[in-house]
């Protein structure tokens, strides 16, 4: 069986390797532009006469005191590979340095406070207990304003850490219960799940934003001859395909990942609280309660412990692609299993 820091070392990888996939994204983007508008603008071969020798075109003779235009090759300027990939190397920096509070801001969470009501001081008290036992230094413990039962963790750094709960959380389990839920976020956050999860938010939210921006452009061929405008528009067909199926690749990506840590994170939980059936009954009750959590959107959904918008709670729910939690009935499944192996 596979160790926290075997796991740990995974995650690195595969975060290191999802944004060296996303910075070659966005190089490609801009060398497809450049490509696209070097060829359409005659790029290869552009045929030039006696009126434009002036622009450094030197127009040949035949011989028979007749000129004929010259074709001369135009200088290939990587000017929007330059700049695209600057700025998404930038974008995706202060995404990153900067996820955490840009989440947490979003979903309007506050920070618990053991003096603003006993539910809040028990879980401050069972998240410092399940550090303990994970052996993980205490992170920053959020209040969501959400009647809906749910909990998230996020975080790139052992510093950064934070675990969210929502109101609606703190009303409907026990303390036991409770314990379950932290320790499966303490699980994410120790797994270092958070780490390419909140990655992963970032990358799906700025592949969205540039799908967006490039669907409301337009381009046309100007300038090329027949050839030339050919290879540019094939160019620019692929160059316009991959970057509006960008956003769904990468929100597929992270909901197959999502799913995966899901069954892990439970496992852990279980391994940390000694109580699998604890989770268990939580996860019935999160289950039981269908409303959507408003507080979370789309991009955030697979940092949650269960769907915000209930398409995994359901018994009936099967095992997709797109959804962003394996079904509830077979996580319960498997705990209850680890439960009778103790």
């Amino acid at each position: 069986m596979a160790t926290f820091q075997d796991l740990q070392d995974k995650n690195r990888k595969r975060t290191k390797l999802i944004v060296v996939c996303f910075v070659l994204f966005f190089i490609w983007l801009g060398l497809g532009l450049d490509l696209t508008l070097y060829f359409w603008s005659g790029g290869t071969t552009r045929i030039v006469d006696n009126f434009y020798s002036y622009n450094h075109w030197t127009p040949r003779s035949s011989g028979t005191g007749i000129t004929i235009p010259s074709r001369e090759q135009k200088q290939f300027l990587p000017i929007f590979t330059i700049i695209v990939g600057l700025a998404g190397v930038g974008f995706a920096w202060w995404g990153m340095s900067n996820a955490a509070s840009t989440v947490l801001g979003a979903m309007r969470a506050k920070p618990a406070d053991r003096n603003r009501s006993l539910e809040e001081q028990t879980l401050l008290n069972v998240v410092e207990e399940m550090c303990i036992a994970a052996s993980m230094r205490t992170p920053k413990v959020w209040i969501l304003p959400d009647a809906d039962p749910n909990a998230l963790a996020v975080g790139l750094t052992e510093g950064d850490y934070h675990i969210a709960v929502t109101a609606g959380l703190l009303g409907t389990l026990n303390r036991d219960e409770l314990q379950g839920v932290v320790a499966h976020e303490l699980a994410h956050l120790k797994n270092q799940d958070t780490r390419l999860m909140t990655t992963l938010t970032v990358l799906v939210g700025l592949t969205a934003l540039i799908s967006e921006f490039v669907a409301r452009s337009r381009l046309e061929a100007r300038g090329g001859d027949r050839d030339d405008n050919r290879i540019g528009t094939i160019i620019y067909v692929f160059w316009l395909i991959s970057v509006l199926l960008a956003p769904f690749a990468t929100q597929l990506m992270a909901l197959m990942v999502s799913r995966e840590r899901e069954y892990l994170a439970d496992a852990s939980a279980a391994q940390f609280t000694r109580n699998p059936e604890a989770l268990a009954r939580a996860l019935e009750k999160i289950a039981a309660a269908s409303a959507p959590t408003t507080v979370v959107n789309a991009a955030s959904a697979h940092l949650c412990i269960a769907s915000p918008t209930a398409a995994d709670l359901s018994y009936d729910a099967a095992d997709s692609w797109f959804a962003t939690h394996p079904p509830i009935k077979s996580r319960i499944y498997r705990l209850l299993k680890i439960g009778k192996m103790q």
